[in-house]
């Protein structure tokens, strides 16, 4: 019970450290170390709560037939309505226009594109923006959009859908009754985390961005993981390494993980579907351009990072990220800090709890959910330009981590006796 204690404190320390306490630029600093202490407690407190076995099925019955289902399906339809409602509104008082910001004219002329058949195009230059520019996306990134131009509907739909199916996820775990206090904490949370995103402009996640699509892909990860079937586990981190490579340093400590614990079979899903899909969603519609794509991208962020301290330096002092402390002239040594703690970090995490286990005959769980909680902290903690919106992913991880624990007692009795085991917990439609 301590350990949920310790995980809900630090969920709500790093929801309030996203939003409501960067409402006063005095607090942005502040914020930023809470941000980044929050995210490795919830990693490590990971560790010492039973291992998840999260399934998922969908009974004969229908859905609204039990109680309390109608209630979390009514809650979500209520959330859903006040999303297309402020999300109407960011489109009204925000139009598309790359002088705002380039993201999504981007995404929209590449989906334009790919809907046209012009697949071969995708990645060519966009002359009526700032007077020619290429694109540098990545699939997972920007095909979601292509639903949206094939409708002739505002791309940011997408965007909003995404976050609608987030935070039903996090609903459809969350059970109120497991315990009262906890799921209290959990509830108020994880509303001003909604009300943060639609309602505050400095936000900007809905009408500037297309990160919805980079969250629900780690929101799928984490469900993944949670179900340690790891054929899911490879499409969906391919899904996010192909949307933003966040995990980059998590793959290899997870692929090294599976083989010092020898789960070859594990190990073996693990690459052949995150192969399959990086085929089928990289390689074959648009070759090996989009591997050096990839590959370069990282080392443009040093020139980029100087632009944007020279000509919007408030970015980082409003923003979170540790780049405030780094300052203008500490570009390259934050730059090279993140890429080694990026893959450094991760291994060393995975190896250490690898051997507490083995040689000290210990009991450390979750290893590979709560070392991807911890590439995701480390990632946007040291990331060169801290756009605010880049910021949520990880907290939306952590909706989905704490909405799985802190109903996990309440599951746990209700499987006593069943034909389920007492650390399988289930999400139930009946």
């Amino acid at each position: 019970m301590l350990h949920k204690r310790i995980l809900i404190v630090a969920f709500f320390i790093e929801i309030l450290s996203a939003t409501y306490l960067l409402a006063d630029e005095d607090f942005a600093a502040l914020a930023s170390v809470l941000y980044f202490v929050s995210g490795i407690f919830i990693a490590v407190m990971l560790l010492f709560l039973p291992q998840s076995h999260l399934k998922i099925y969908f009974p004969k019955k229908a859905f609204f037939n039990d109680t309390f289902n109608a209630y979390k399906f009514s809650a979500i339809a209520i959330m859903g309505v006040m999303m297309c409602h402020f999300g109407m509104q960011f489109m009204a008082d925000a139009p598309l226009d790359f002088h705002d910001s380039d993201m999504l004219p981007i995404i929209k002329v590449m989906s334009q594109r790919f809907v046209e058949g012009h697949w071969s195009r995708v990645y060519d230059v966009i002359p009526n923006i700032w007077k020619g520019i290429k694109p540098i996306y990545l699939p997972a990134m920007w095909l979601p959009f292509t639903f949206a131009e094939w409708l002739h509907i505002d791309i940011r739909w997408i965007t909003i859908l995404a976050l609608f199916l987030a935070f039903s996820i996090a609903i459809f775990l969350w059970d109120p009754f497991a315990s009262k206090r906890l799921s209290l904490t959990y509830k108020i949370a994880v509303f001003m985390l909604f009300w943060w995103l639609f309602t505050n402009d400095s936000a900007g996640l809905v009408p500037y961005t297309e990160e919805g699509v980079v969250i629900i892909n780690y929101v799928w990860l984490t469900i993944a993981l949670l179900t340690e079937n790891y054929l899911l586990i490879g499409v969906a981190a391919c899904l996010c390494l192909l949307s933003r490579y966040a995990l980059v340093g998590w793959l290899p400590a997870m692929l090294v993980l599976l083989y010092v614990q020898r789960k070859r079979k594990q190990w073996l899903h693990l690459k052949i579907s995150g192969i399959a899909c990086f085929i089928v969603l990289g390689l074959l519609p648009f070759g090996w351009n989009i591997i050096k794509q990839f590959i370069s991208l990282p080392g443009a962020y040093i020139d980029f990072a100087a632009r944007v301290w020279h000509n919007g330096p408030h970015v980082f002092y409003i923003s979170l990220g540790f780049a405030k402390f780094f300052g203008p002239t500490h570009i390259a040594m934050q730059h090279y800090l993140l890429i080694t703690l990026s893959f450094v970090v991760p291994m060393i995490f995975v190896l250490f709890c690898a051997w507490v286990n083995y040689k000290r005959n210990a009991n450390l769980n979750n290893i590979p959910l709560a070392a991807l909680k911890i590439s995701l902290v480390i990632f946007y903690t040291f990331i060169d330009v801290p756009y605010l919106y880049l910021f949520y992913t990880s907290p939306f991880i952590s909706c989905i981590i704490v909405a799985y624990w802190v109903s996990y007692r309440k599951k746990e009795k209700q499987a006593a006796g069943s034909e389920l085991n007492e650390s399988t917990k289930e999400i139930s439609f009946q």
